[in-house]
């Protein structure tokens, strides 16, 4: 058991705080909110003093691509498809080409624990990774060790990008499955991995690679996620090539039949928004990297107007360039107001949602919001420094405007701490970081 007494705000979902109170959790899960909760606190496992502090259900991050944790800080002057051409295609081809030290999935298990180390320090609890199709069975294996929940979906195509520079779409199909044997549990008892199924987007996926991903999502009963309306571009070759916007011929083919989470839909239609609240399908907001490259801002009220339920994500590390869920969260209601010009059109409490329970639902996770049986996937912050000082009742705001990742003290995941007083309890970082730090001066120097 882990007992965290007084505890001065408790931030239980988007809408409900309350102070001066005691969070019991046993086993994986929350067991109460209250005072006098367990009669003998010296027979809990661990007790937290909650003064000062504020306790959150654990940000949960939708959408990212761990294996840029490489890439930070490379161009910023591109938008997005001569930056994969320049940038990431150029990368891939060198993990696929190197004869290092390392294999490709130490080096796989290394940048996943790279940037699961750094959302775990900024609060965030649960990842949604679309990774790279080649020796990705490590990377889950990072995310185990560190203590860590995390989806692992792996990124196909058969028309363009990866499967062209390394691993062929049958090798893709044949590493999904094999993924899915090894990891894909239900979220019960101490599993803390699921697998998910990637195509890129639709128009780098053959109808045939996106009726195999229906029959297996259907088979194994996985999640998809994919890329949807990013650019403009990208909806003017769908219109060009089916007579019809990307989530509806997505419509077509049957995908949206299974759960779906569309990473940015940047350039819905309000048909589409219609269609997305219709087929439940969980749109994937990741304001910074849409900004970075200059790809466009999503039509957020739009899609809150109707009823749908979004999530927050950074996108990876080349785009983003932090994996930062409070920066993420602030960026995203502030460029919501700029493009609206008006301060009302969204605000924290919206954003704290889609970070949170909006998170989980894109994962199928029973998180998001602090209450009896739900996972007890939790975020301590220290809350006493002087730019969180607030003197309003409602908390969301300063948490989401004020906080930042360096105020996360302690992370709970699946009833264990992970982390406490800014120190991961189940791995030596310093090692791990001298290895990653070689690892990738090797990786990110050599030339092709």
């Amino acid at each position: 058991m882990i007992l965290v007494k007084n505890v001065s705000y408790i931030v239980c979902h988007h809408d409900e705080i309350k102070h001066d109170l005691d969070l019991l959790i046993e086993g994986n899960t929350i067991a109460g909110i209250g005072t006098d909760l367990v009669q003998d606190p010296d027979r809990c496992h661990t007790v937290l003093d909650g003064r000062g502090k504020l306790v959150m259900p654990g940000l949960i991050n939708s959408h990212t691509h761990l294996w840029q944790s490489f890439l930070k800080g490379k161009r910023d002057d591109l938008p997005l498809t001569p930056w994969c051409d320049e940038i990431i295609l150029p990368f891939i081809k060198k993990l696929t080409q190197c004869d290092g030290k390392k294999s490709l999935g130490e080096i796989s298990y290394l940048w996943s624990m790279l940037g699961a180390m750094e959302m775990v320090r900024s609060g965030i609890t649960t990842v949604i990774d679309m990774d790279l199709g080649f020796q990705s069975h490590l990377i889950p294996q990072a995310w185990v060790d560190l203590g860590m929940r995390g989806v692992i979906a792996v990124e196909m195509s058969d028309q363009w990008g990866p499967s062209e520079e390394g691993a062929s779409i049958e090798d893709e199909m044949e590493n999904v499955l094999d993924l899915v044997e090894r990891w894909h549990r239900p979220w019960t008892g101490d599993n803390l991995v699921q697998v998910a199924l990637g195509p890129s987007a639709p128009f780098i996926c053959s109808e045939a690679l996106l009726a195999w991903v229906k029959q297996q999502a259907e088979t194994y009963g996985l999640g998809i996620q994919i890329h949807v309306s990013e650019t403009k571009d990208e909806v003017e070759q769908a219109l060009a090539r089916w007579g019809k916007h990307p989530l509806e011929y997505l419509e077509t083919t049957g995908l949206l039949s299974c759960p779906v989470s569309a990473v940015h839909c940047v350039h819905l239609t309000p048909k589409e928004i219609e269609l997305a609240h219709r087929c439940s399908v969980v749109p994937v907001y990741c304001p910074k990297s849409n900004m970075k490259l200059g790809s466009g801002v999503a039509p957020l009220k739009d899609m809150m107007d109707a009823g749908l339920e979004i999530a927050l994500a950074t996108d990876g590390a080349a785009s983003n360039d932090l994996l930062d869920p409070f920066e993420e969260m602030r960026a995203g209601v502030m460029l919501q107001k700029a493009t609206h010009e008006d301060p009302a059109v969204t605000g924290a409490h919206q954003l704290l949602r889609m970070a949170t329970s909006g998170g989980a639902k894109a994962c199928r996770l029973d998180a998001g919001t602090i209450a009896p049986g739900k996972l007890a996937d939790l975020v301590i912050l220290d809350f006493s420094a002087p730019h969180l000082l607030s003197f309003n009742p409602d908390i969301v705001p300063a948490l989401i405007y004020c906080a930042k990742a360096g105020d996360v003290e302690s992370v709970i995941i699946n009833g264990k701490l992970v982390m406490r007083d800014r120190k991961f309890l189940f791995i030596d970082e310093d090692l791990l970081y001298d290895e990653i730090v070689a690892a990738g001066r090797y990786y990110t120097d050599r030339q092709i």
